[in-house]
């Protein structure tokens, strides 16, 4: 089968996946919490293996994949204890009153990053290795700030009234970028921008290809309006939210374009048949995500003024 069938298959039951997970409200929405979980531990692995082939040594994955474990169940419950409310299934004022400890508090999150920069720094000094432990010290941060941070998001995007408008808009958006960039510099694409990670990538491809991106997220929101129960807008502020997440977009793939080139390792995985590993898919929505959450909290908070 050819690379082309691959991607066209996984991409189809990779997004039926996401689907279900954002849309069945069943659970306490545990699927999603599933999803992304499993996903934010194979990237932050894959992340340690392009880490190991810049380096040469081998890092210890385990502390990375139980702060993963830990970062995204609590903000998972944290999500939840807004939703969490009587008359649903195994309630009780214990869990409920548990739960509502996990809402942002900076003295949870202060003691979080303690213990973190403790586990760390104790599994280097175990190793009893002097070689690399800067190297690895700020590998170890930057996994977990750069993944499980990121795209735990997703928990607070749908956190906002109206969740699953986010979420939907946002994926939208994300993939619209990705599109108009592509088919904007593959059909009119001349100038080259230069960049050393991304040499192909063209000035018409940027510039035609937000104007596609921004032109098409202004009407998945026309559409959505006319047809189901969503959130206030006006279409200035859709249509800005479409190029923050457009400059998002080439962040997060020009970030991980970095990572793999300076590594030299083309793909970060190939888990994915036809589109290499979970970075290589996930790259430009970890940096959507949160760009998207705190875009649409700034506007309403600016609403409140």
């Amino acid at each position: 089968m050819g690379e082309t069938p691959k991607r066209v298959i996984s991409g189809l039951t990779l997004a039926g996946m996401f689907i279900f997970c954002i849309t069945w409200q069943g659970m306490y929405m545990f699927p999603l919490y599933l999803f992304v979980l499993a996903f934010a531990i194979l990237g932050i692995i894959e992340f340690y293996k392009l880490a190991e082939a810049k380096i040469g040594t081998p890092i210890p994955k385990t502390l990375g994949v139980i702060s993963t474990v830990v970062l995204m169940t609590l903000v998972y419950l944290a999500w939840q204890a807004n939703y969490y409310v009587k008359g649903m299934p195994l309630y009780s004022e214990s869990i409920k009153n548990a739960l509502n400890l996990l809402k942002f508090n900076y003295a949870l999150l202060g003691g979080l990053a303690f213990v973190f920069l403790f586990s760390v720094m104790k599994v280097q000094l175990l190793k009893n290795r002097v070689e690399n432990s800067l190297l690895i010290l700020a590998i170890y941060t930057l996994s977990v700030i750069y993944i499980p941070f990121t795209f735990s998001h997703v928990f607070l995007l749908y956190s906002l009234e109206h969740g699953l408008f986010y979420v939907w808009i946002v994926a939208w958006a994300t993939a619209m970028a990705d599109t108009g960039g592509y088919f904007m510099g593959r059909t009119f694409g001349r100038n080259k921008v230069g960049f050393a990670v991304s040499p192909n990538k063209t000035y018409e491809g940027y510039i035609l290809g937000g104007f596609m991106q921004i032109g098409l997220v202004v009407l998945f929101y026309h559409v959505a309006k006319a047809n189901f129960t969503v959130p206030e807008y006006s279409y200035v502020e859709i249509a800005l939210f479409g190029f923050v997440t457009y400059l998002a977009s080439i962040l997060g793939d020009l970030s991980e374009s970095l990572i793999k080139r300076d590594a030299g390792i083309k793909d970060s995985g190939n888990l994915i048949p036809g589109h290499g590993g979970v970075l290589d898919l996930l790259d430009a929505m970890l940096i959507t995500i949160p760009a998207a959450y705190y875009y649409f909290y700034v506007v309403q908070e600016l609403r409140r003024l």
